[in-house]
C-alpha cells in the first residue's frame, strides 16, 4: 500500500505506518496532521482534555480505565474525608494520592528502563526536597505580610501571587534539567513529560504538606462546616498538583523534542517551541495563584486551578501529539509487537497502520520483551 504523503510502502491499514498520515480521511485537513486521532491515544481527540492519557500515556486501554476509575474513587474518598472532618488524615491522602499512582506508573510501564534510584531520585524526590524546602522559608515571610482585617497587602499579593510560583516553577524544573544533562539516552519527548511530570507532583506534595503542618498535627476531628475542608481537599488532590505537573511536564516535553535526533518531517509549530512552553508554565502558575489570592473563595478557587488544568491539558496534549507524529521513528527492536489498543499485530515501524498509535507510546516492558523473544528466535 502506498502512502502519498511520505512516499513509502506501508502495511494496509488505516493509517500509513511510517508517517502516521490517516490514509482514509475524508477531510479538507492535511490527513498528516490526524487531530481526531491522538498520537498516545488513537480512541481520543487531540484535544478532549483526557487526564489519564496526558499524564500517563504508556498504559494500555484497560489499564488507562482502571487509573480513571482509581483517581475518581481516590478523589471521592478523600473529599468524603474532608467532608466528616477528618482532616489530618484527608490532608495527607491529598497530598500523596496522585504522586504516589504515578510512581506506581512509573514503575508498571518501565519509564526509567534500569536506572530506577537514580531516575526516581532526580524528579520525584528532589523535586519534593525543593518544594519542601521552598514551603519552609516562605511559609513566614507570607504569614506576616498579611493585615489583620484587611487582606493581603501588596507585598503579599505580590509574593503568593507572582514570585512565589514562578520561583517555584524553576525549583521543579532543577531535577529533570539535572536528568538532562547527564542521561542524554532519554531522548524522546515522553521521556521528558514523565520526569516534568514526577517533578511536579513531588514539589506539590511536599509543599501541601509542609503548608499543612499543623493540621496534620492537629486534633483527628475539627470543628466546622464539612464544606470548609471538603472543597479545598479536591484542590490539594486534583488540581494543584495536576497543574504543576502539566506546567513542568510542558516545559520538559519542549526541552526533549531539542534533544530528539530523529529530524522533524514538518515544523513543530510555535505552541512547541520552548520559550512559548516557559511562558505557558509561567502563566500557568501565575494566573491560579494570583487569581485566588485577588478574588478568592472555596467555588472561586476550584475554577481558577480546574479552568487552567483544562487550558494546560489541552496545550500540553498538542505539544505531545506533534511531537510523536513529527518526530515519528522506530523502536528498534526489530520484532513484532502486539497494539495495546487494537490488538494487531504490528513490526518494527514508528506507527501502529490500523488504529494510528504512536509505537513510542506503548511500555517498554513489553518492547523489550519483544525484543528479547525476537533475538532468541534469530538465534
Amino acid at each position: 500500500m502506498h502512502c502519498d504523503h511520505c512516499g513509502r510502502e506501508t502495511p494496509p491499514g488505516h493509517h500509513c505506518a511510517y508517517c502516521g498520515a490517516d490514509l482514509t480521511a475524508q477531510t479538507h485537513h492535511d490527513p498528516r496532521d490526524r487531530r481526531h486521532v491522538y498520537a498516545a491515544n488513537p480512541h481520543e481527540h487531540v484535544y478532549h482534555p483526557g487526564i489519564v492519557s496526558t499524564f500517563f500515556p504508556h498504559l494500555s486501554p484497560p489499564r488507562t480505565h482502571q487509573v480513571r476509575w482509581l483517581l475518581l474513587g481516590g478523589t471521592i474518598v478523600i473529599f468524603l474525608l474532608a467532608l466528616a472532618r477528618f482532616v489530618p488524615v484527608a490532608i495527607v491522602l491529598a497530598a500523596l494520592f496522585v504522586p504516589i499512582l504515578y510512581l506506581i506508573y512509573f514503575y508498571d510501564v518501565q519509564i526509567y528502563e534500569n536506572e530506577p534510584l537514580r531516575i526516581l531520585a532526580g524528579s520525584f524526590v528532589l523535586g519534593g526536597a525543593l518544594g519542601a524546602g521552598l514551603s519552609l522559608v516562605s511559609y513566614r515571610s507570607t504569614v506576616g505580610l498579611s493585615l489583620p482585617g484587611f487582606g493581603p497587602s501588596p507585598q503579599a499579593i505580590l509574593q503568593v501571587g507572582v514570585w512565589l510560583p514562578l520561583l517555584g516553577q524553576v525549583l521543579m524544573l532543577v531535577g529533570p534539567v539535572l536528568l538532562f544533562l547527564t542521561r542524554r539516552r532519554f531522548d524522546h519527548v515522553l521521556d521528558g513529560l514523565a520526569f516534568g511530570v514526577a517533578s511536579g507532583l513531588g514539589f506539590a506534595a511536599a509543599q501541601s504538606i509542609v503548608y499543612s503542618w499543623l493540621l496534620i498535627v492537629g486534633p483527628f476531628q475539627q470543628q466546622g462546616a464539612g464544606t470548609s475542608w471538603a472543597l479545598p481537599a479536591i484542590r490539594t488532590t486534583i488540581l494543584v498538583p495536576l497543574v504543576d505537573a502539566a506546567t513542568t511536564g510542558l516545559v520538559c516535553a519542549a526541552l526533549w523534542l531539542r534533544r530528539d535526533p530523529q529530524p522533524p518531517r514538518r515544523a513543530l509549530g510555535w505552541l512547541a517551541s520552548l520559550p512559548v512552553a516557559l511562558l505557558v508554565a509561567a502563566l500557568g502558575q501565575v494566573v491560579p495563584n494570583l487569581g485566588s489570592t485577588l478574588w478568592g473563595g472555596q467555588i472561586v478557587d476550584l475554577l481558577w486551578y480546574g479552568g487552567t488544568l483544562l487550558v494546560l491539558l489541552l496545550i500540553v496534549r498538542h505539544v505531545l501529539h506533534v511531537g510523536l507524529v513529527e518526530k515519528a521513528r522506530a523502536l528498534g527492536h526489530e520484532a513484532t509487537l502486539t497494539c495495546p489498543h487494537c490488538g494487531h499485530e504490528v513490526p518494527d515501524v514508528p506507527f501502529c497502520p490500523h488504529c494510528g498509535l504512536a509505537m513510542h507510546a506503548t511500555p517498554k516492558r513489553g518492547r523489550r520483551a519483544a525484543a528479547t523473544s525476537a533475538g532468541k528466535e534469530q538465534g
